[in-house]
């Protein structure tokens, strides 16, 4: 068990509110860390900080920057947060960005915070409370608006005790993150360590991650090794979820891994350039969406572009949600429940976000689908998985295996496969081979087999029924379910199976209609032919049939007349009898015959005379040794 909590925070407020200057004063790390943020005294890229609390909670703080130019990186840091330091500056107030982090907080579905009033110390109280209450108008009808107000002073330390106590009071509130899950690391960092090679940072969501784990580095589906583990800057054992991370992958290049990636356990996520999803638009958004609209997309740390299609209606006001379907022009690897931001194309400002449902859709959408789409994604707009993965099976009848359920469902493997042994136990669902089926598809398969040996019968009413092989292949059925349909059918006495046929229980062929006339013209031309047999595609000319009609009549001929088939020749059994008769004459006087001599013999060519002997060769008539035969055991 975990003695620790660990959790996230991050901030969020304008350019120079003091965002970098609070985070050093709480922990004293400067997450400035690059040379051009120092000289142009503002964050442009995510800062990180460690922050331990007195109950021995930890914390990993997320600095991010302000300006409106780099929101983007701002988003990227803002996913997974447990908590937010909504940061005001008391001398400036409400700001553009102001604004546009508490729209990012919103879509990312950030459940808790604290508004800080940074630079305290430059301002008179009574315009600190004109503030306060710019600040209480301000986040009414979010996640803020009951959120404690702290204020404080970077620059001389007043109130940031009394912050820490504050963030301790609303640690103990936030829920651990799953260490049950798969384990997902998005990247926000990656850089060398000579000696040591590739290091790659984020801030794990869930899961567990130990030294000599096995890792799939998505959407590029390369699989590499963790050596080692840090957090914070300190070698451990095992990260959890909730924890700042550091792997250090040497397989990997710092070029082959960029921020976006995501680390994930191997075989259970799947990359997708599109996803369906409720889409709400900030009520401060000055757009109206309608199906086609460019955005960037933001999902966990990775920025796409892409297009907005809406399935429920024609246009998404400011302050509504919709169902939408999300196009993008790069791939993304989500998982059902997943947040997500999205800003206008252009110019780039954050309009909206919310929330994937389907992380995988079936296709693009088409707005004569609607109907359809909506009936689909019912389940995952009420989050219940049980009824996620009953309609997914409906819809892709195998081809969804278990371990793809995880990605729709947000649940643990183990969950996962608790869920559909107890779906099995009630009969509502199948899984063959590793693929889920639904509960009447077994019905379904042996209807449609018994349909087809039907059709198999009424067209071609001279053979004993379809190749077993041919009919699975035609139903495109998986080996296990349908031999498992067969079993059943031949139980029930409904089903035969002969030599690799199936046929319908009672069905005896013969030749009917035109059939009979077939049969007696091919019976009557073959005897006719005697030692000089036809081949079937001959048959097949003389007949004036297709090649696949002469091929039954032969099956006939050779089941239910005693006809010989070889090397796609049809002989007559007189003329076989002549063939032998011939053989033990040859026999009688020498040990040794020679092809030439058996043809001689016979008065027919080569081209009959080879493969007449190889057939004979089968049946045990003769033995070759060489270029000669001896007698076979039947003629001993």
């Amino acid at each position: 068990m975990q003695s620790k909590k660990f959790l996230v925070i991050g901030t969020a407020g304008h350019i120079d509110h003091g965002k970098t200057s609070l985070v050093k004063a709480l922990t004293g790390v400067d997450t400035d860390r690059w040379e051009e943020e120092k000289r142009r005294g503002m964050t442009i890229d995510l800062g990180f900080a460690k922050l331990e609390l007195p109950d021995g909670t930890v914390a990993g703080i997320v600095d991010v920057p302000g300006h409106e130019k780099f929101i983007k990186n701002m988003v990227a840091g803002a996913h997974g947060l447990d908590m937010v330091l909504f940061v005001v500056a008391a001398d400036e107030g409400i700001m553009p960005q102001t604004k546009e982090h508490l729209t990012v907080c919103e879509s990312l579905g950030t459940k808790r915070g604290i508004v800080v009033l940074t630079k305290k110390d430059a301002v008179e109280p009574e315009w600190l409370e004109l503030v306060k209450e710019e600040v209480e108008e301000f986040t009414k009808g979010t996640f803020l608006e009951k959120a404690p107000v702290v204020a404080v002073s970077s620059k001389t330390g007043e109130g940031i005790e009394e912050l820490k106590r504050v963030i301790a009071e609303v640690a103990e509130e936030v829920e651990p993150k799953r260490a049950e899950g798969i384990l997902r690391l998005p990247v926000d960092r990656s850089f060398t360590v000579k000696g040591f090679g590739t290091v790659v940072t984020g801030t794990l969501l869930s899961g567990r991650l130990r030294a000599g784990d096995r890792l799939e580095l998505l959407p590029a589906g390369r699989e590499v090794k963790a050596r080692s583990v840090q957090v914070h800057g300190r070698p451990v054992e095992e990260a959890v979820a909730g924890q700042r991370t550091a792997v250090n992958v040497p397989d990997l290049k710092k070029e082959e891994v960029k921020r976006g990636d995501l680390l994930a356990t191997p075989d259970y996520l799947k990359p997708t350039d599109k996803v369906d999803a409720v889409l709400k638009l900030s009520k401060d958004a000055d757009v109206i969406v309608t199906s086609g609209h460019k955005v960037h997309f933001h999902h966990l740390t990775k920025e796409v572009e892409g297009e907005v299609f809406l399935i429920d209606r024609q246009e998404l006001l400011p302050g509504e949600s919709a169902l939408v379907q999300i196009r993008l022009k790069g791939e993304v690897v989500p998982m059902f429940k997943d947040r997500f931001v999205v800003r206008h194309y252009s110019p780039a400002r954050v309009i909206g976000g919310g929330e994937i449902l389907n992380p995988l859709p079936p296709g693009k959408f088409r707005r004569r689908f609607a109907e359809k789409w909506k009936e689909l994604l019912k389940p995952f707009t009420e989050k219940n998985a049980e009824e996620i993965v009953l309609k997914l099976v409906e819809e892709l009848p195998g081809r969804l295996s278990p371990r793809e359920l995880v990605q729709f469902t947000a649940l643990s493997p183990e969950e996962v496969e608790s869920l559909v042994e107890r779906l099995k136990g009630e009969k509502r669902v199948l899984v063959s081979e590793e693929k889920l089926y639904p509960a009447d598809h077994l019905k379904e398969l042996k209807a449609q087999t018994l349909k087809l040996i039907e059709e198999f019968h009424s067209k071609t009413p001279i053979l004993e029924g379809p190749g077993k092989e041919s009919v699975r292949g035609k139903l495109k059925a998986p080996k296990e379910l349908f031999e498992r349909a067969i079993r059943e059918l031949k139980e029930e006495g409904k089903l035969e199976e002969l030599e690799g046929s199936l046929k319908l229980t009672g069905f005896t062929p013969s030749p009917e209609g035109r059939w009979k006339g077939l049969v007696e013209r091919a019976e009557e031309s073959v005897r006719e032919k005697g030692l000089k047999p036809p081949t079937v595609k001959e048959l097949a000319k003389e007949l004036s049939v297709p090649e696949e009609e002469a091929y039954a009549v032969a099956s006939y001929l050779k089941r239910h007349k005693g006809f010989h088939r070889f090397a796609d020749f049809l002989m007559a059994p007189e003329a076989l009898e002549t063939a032998v008769t011939a053989l033990k004459e040859l026999f009688s006087g020498q040990e040794r015959i020679t092809v030439s001599q058996f043809k001689d013999r016979l008065g027919i060519s080569r081209k009959f005379a080879v493969p007449l002997l190889e057939y004979l060769d089968q049946l045990g008539f003769t033995c070759r040794t060489g270029n000669e035969r001896v007698r076979g055991e039947k003629l001993k």
